[in-house]
């Protein structure tokens, strides 16, 4: 009874767009809080599952985003080693228009014997909001590692992901990710990088045009388990 004569109050002395204003700020903010607590529920299920199988996890951190990523390893016979991950992507934009991207991932990986490099093919699922729209799409690309023996642990990676827009849904257009990495390898279990990526997503509601979900650069650590 208290609680509706203090909001009756607030009503008769601010007005409604006053309450209105105070309504939706705080719906906002329980936007953000539930955002924050997918993340932190997505670590904690990937480090159980990683806890549970024996493979890598990679945390990506930057001033505005923070990805995970759970890869699993197995023989593919005569395709090459396959490997499958599953990732999580969460910018924190200033303006409150937060995105995130889910993405699950396999990927045909094969190493040369006459030349230090491995190089990877194959797909990702996404699904995810940018801003306040939706964005799903089908992604297509790989990666590549040049790691000579000779350079003491150091490394040089490149990754590029397109998804076009026959296979893009929702709000989405199309979505194309790539970047590079710095790699040094502090023991065979643990691994730090330091690299560059960019995320953009086309929408075609409301002829919004491009989104960029990502930009910039970020800092990394790779566990083997």
């Amino acid at each position: 009874m208290r609680l509706c004569n203090k909001l009756v109050s607030t009503i008769n002395i601010y007005g409604w767009p006053a309450f209105s204003n105070l309504v939706l700020g705080a719906r906002e903010n329980m936007r953000s809080e539930n955002m924050h607590l997918r993340l932190f529920s997505f670590l904690l299920a990937a480090l159980v599952s990683a806890s549970a199988f024996a493979d890598s996890m990679t945390a990506q951190l930057s001033n505005d985003n923070a990805r995970f990523r759970y890869s699993m390893s197995g023989m593919g016979q005569s395709f090459g080693n396959l490997e499958t991950s599953a990732g999580f992507l969460y910018t924190d934009n200033s303006t409150g228009k937060n995105s995130y991207l889910l993405d699950v991932g396999t990927f045909v990986r094969g190493e040369s014997v006459e030349a230090p490099i491995i190089v990877s093919i194959g797909g990702r699922l996404y699904a995810g909001r940018a801003k306040t729209y939706t964005v799903y799409a089908v992604g297509l690309g790989g990666d590549v590692m040049l790691v000579p023996d000779s350079w003491g642990g150091f490394g040089l990676g490149a990754f590029f992901m397109i998804a076009p827009s026959v296979v893009a849904f929702g709000d989405s257009n199309g979505l194309i990710e790539y970047g590079a990495t710095l790699n040094f390898e502090v023991s065979p279990q643990a691994t730090v990088q330091l690299g560059y990526q960019k995320i953009d997503v086309d929408i075609s509601a409301n002829n919004v045009g491009t989104i960029n979900i990502d930009n910039g650069g970020f800092f990394a650590v790779k566990i083997k388990f």
